[in-house]
Protein backbone atom coordinates (compact mmCIF):
# COMPACT_ATOMS: atom_id res chain seq x y z
CA UNK A 1 0.00 0.00 0.00
CA UNK A 2 1.35 3.39 -0.95
CA UNK A 3 1.44 6.22 1.56
CA UNK A 4 -0.05 9.67 1.07
CA UNK A 5 2.38 12.50 0.42
CA UNK A 6 2.48 15.80 2.31
CA UNK A 7 -0.49 17.13 0.30
CA UNK A 8 -2.66 14.11 1.07
CA UNK A 9 -2.20 12.57 -2.38
CA UNK A 10 -1.67 8.84 -2.75
CA UNK A 11 0.47 7.68 -5.69
CA UNK A 12 -0.92 4.96 -7.93
CA UNK A 13 0.43 1.45 -7.59
CA UNK A 14 3.48 0.77 -9.79
CA UNK A 15 1.50 -1.56 -12.07
CA UNK A 16 -1.12 1.12 -12.71
CA UNK A 17 1.58 3.73 -13.34
CA UNK A 18 3.16 1.43 -15.94
CA UNK A 19 -0.23 0.85 -17.58
CA UNK A 20 -0.85 4.61 -17.80
CA UNK A 21 2.61 5.29 -19.20
CA UNK A 22 2.21 2.56 -21.83
CA UNK A 23 -1.24 3.85 -22.82
CA UNK A 24 0.10 7.42 -22.98
CA UNK A 25 3.03 6.31 -25.15
CA UNK A 26 0.72 4.40 -27.51
CA UNK A 27 -1.75 7.27 -27.84
CA UNK A 28 1.09 9.76 -28.33
CA UNK A 29 2.68 7.60 -31.03
CA UNK A 30 -0.65 7.17 -32.83
CA UNK A 31 -1.37 10.91 -32.71
CA UNK A 32 2.15 11.71 -33.93
CA UNK A 33 1.70 9.27 -36.84
CA UNK A 34 -1.55 11.10 -37.57
CA UNK A 35 0.37 14.33 -38.03
CA UNK A 36 0.20 16.09 -34.68
CA UNK A 37 3.41 17.59 -33.35
CA UNK A 38 4.15 16.43 -29.82
CA UNK A 39 5.16 19.30 -27.55
CA UNK A 40 8.19 18.22 -25.52
CA UNK A 41 8.34 20.10 -22.23
CA UNK A 42 11.59 18.24 -21.46
CA UNK A 43 13.23 20.06 -24.39
CA UNK A 44 15.33 22.92 -22.97
CA UNK A 45 13.88 25.19 -25.68
CA UNK A 46 10.22 24.26 -25.06
CA UNK A 47 9.19 27.84 -24.27
CA UNK A 48 10.09 28.94 -27.80
CA UNK A 49 8.93 25.82 -29.64
CA UNK A 50 6.01 26.26 -32.02
CA UNK A 51 3.61 24.39 -29.74
CA UNK A 52 1.68 21.20 -30.32
CA UNK A 53 0.26 18.44 -28.18
CA UNK A 54 1.51 18.18 -24.59
CA UNK A 55 1.03 14.85 -22.82
CA UNK A 56 0.68 14.72 -19.03
CA UNK A 57 0.54 11.53 -16.97
CA UNK A 58 -0.85 12.31 -13.51
CA UNK A 59 0.25 9.38 -11.34
CA UNK A 60 -1.93 10.05 -8.30
CA UNK A 61 -4.89 7.98 -7.16
CA UNK A 62 -7.61 10.60 -7.34
CA UNK A 63 -10.18 11.94 -9.80
CA UNK A 64 -7.53 14.09 -11.49
CA UNK A 65 -5.18 11.16 -12.07
CA UNK A 66 -4.69 9.69 -15.52
CA UNK A 67 -3.55 10.74 -18.98
CA UNK A 68 -4.23 14.30 -20.05
CA UNK A 69 -3.64 15.82 -23.46
CA UNK A 70 -3.26 19.59 -23.78
CA UNK A 71 -2.94 21.68 -26.92
CA UNK A 72 -0.15 24.27 -26.69
CA UNK A 73 -0.38 27.26 -29.01
CA UNK A 74 2.54 29.19 -30.50
CA UNK A 75 4.62 31.14 -27.93
CA UNK A 76 3.50 34.48 -29.36
CA UNK A 77 -0.15 33.65 -28.61
CA UNK A 78 0.76 32.18 -25.19
CA UNK A 79 2.65 35.39 -24.31
CA UNK A 80 -0.10 37.69 -25.59
CA UNK A 81 -2.76 35.78 -23.66
CA UNK A 82 -0.69 35.73 -20.47
CA UNK A 83 0.01 39.46 -20.83
CA UNK A 84 -3.68 40.25 -21.22
CA UNK A 85 -4.61 38.12 -18.20
CA UNK A 86 -1.82 39.50 -16.02
CA UNK A 87 -2.78 43.02 -17.08
CA UNK A 88 -6.40 42.23 -16.17
CA UNK A 89 -7.50 43.07 -19.74
CA UNK A 90 -10.18 40.39 -19.69
CA UNK A 91 -11.94 41.87 -22.72
CA UNK A 92 -8.79 41.61 -24.88
CA UNK A 93 -9.72 39.71 -28.07
CA UNK A 94 -6.58 37.57 -27.78
CA UNK A 95 -8.13 35.77 -24.78
CA UNK A 96 -11.22 34.82 -26.76
CA UNK A 97 -9.12 33.80 -29.76
CA UNK A 98 -6.90 31.54 -27.65
CA UNK A 99 -9.96 30.03 -25.99
CA UNK A 100 -11.58 29.25 -29.35
CA UNK A 101 -8.37 27.66 -30.63
CA UNK A 102 -8.04 25.48 -27.53
CA UNK A 103 -11.71 24.49 -27.73
CA UNK A 104 -11.49 23.54 -31.42
CA UNK A 105 -8.24 21.62 -30.98
CA UNK A 106 -9.66 19.69 -28.01
CA UNK A 107 -12.63 18.71 -30.16
CA UNK A 108 -10.37 17.67 -33.05
CA UNK A 109 -8.06 15.65 -30.77
CA UNK A 110 -11.05 13.92 -29.19
CA UNK A 111 -12.35 12.93 -32.65
CA UNK A 112 -8.89 11.76 -33.73
CA UNK A 113 -8.57 9.57 -30.65
CA UNK A 114 -11.97 8.04 -31.38
CA UNK A 115 -10.94 7.31 -34.96
CA UNK A 116 -7.77 5.67 -33.64
CA UNK A 117 -9.76 3.43 -31.28
CA UNK A 118 -9.24 5.22 -27.97
CA UNK A 119 -11.86 6.08 -25.39
CA UNK A 120 -11.43 9.66 -24.18
CA UNK A 121 -13.42 12.56 -22.79
CA UNK A 122 -13.22 16.32 -22.49
CA UNK A 123 -11.94 17.55 -19.14
CA UNK A 124 -14.33 18.76 -16.48
CA UNK A 125 -11.35 19.69 -14.30
CA UNK A 126 -11.14 23.46 -13.67
CA UNK A 127 -7.35 23.16 -13.51
CA UNK A 128 -7.21 21.53 -16.96
CA UNK A 129 -9.55 23.51 -19.20
CA UNK A 130 -9.78 22.21 -22.77
CA UNK A 131 -7.77 19.09 -21.89
CA UNK A 132 -8.65 15.61 -23.10
CA UNK A 133 -8.48 12.68 -20.70
CA UNK A 134 -7.51 9.39 -22.33
CA UNK A 135 -9.38 6.58 -20.57
CA UNK A 136 -8.41 3.48 -22.53
CA UNK A 137 -7.61 1.95 -25.87
CA UNK A 138 -10.64 0.28 -27.40
CA UNK A 139 -10.42 -3.49 -27.51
Amino acid sequence: MTEENEWGLRPLAPGEVNRLRELAAAATADLARSGLVIFDQENPHWETSAGGLRVEVDEFDDAAGGIWLHWEVHPSLREATSGALLGQRLDDPVIETAGRIHEQMASAILRMLGALGYVAEVSDDDYRPFAIKVLSAAI
